[in-house]
Formats: C-alpha cells, structure tokens, sequence
C-alpha cells in the first residue's frame, strides 16, 4: 500500500465517507489553501494593525 493510499483510508474512515484518494487530494489542498487565506486575513486585521 502506498503512502497516499494510506492516508486516504484513515481520512475516509475518520470522516466515515468513501472518497477517492483524487477526492482526498482535492480536499485537502482546498483547506490548506483555505487556512493560510484564514492566517493571512487574522495576521493582517488582528494582530498587526495593533502593533
């Protein structure tokens, strides 16, 4: 078993869902994308402006 596979089963059975290793992929890099938009947006308004 490769190393994706492996990943894909543990996402699939955390979630309970019965994606394909492409749909874990596509999922995966969309919330990383997502959380480094979020730390981004945090940093900008949050934290810096009070500096």
């Amino acid at each position: 078993m490769t190393f994706r596979k492996w990943i894909n089963q543990n996402i699939n059975k955390f979630l309970g869902t019965s994606f394909t290793v492409r749909e874990t992929e596509i999922m995966t890099l969309g919330a990383t994308c997502t959380l480094i938009a979020v730390a981004y947006l945090l940093m900008y308004n949050v934290i810096f402006p009070n500096i």
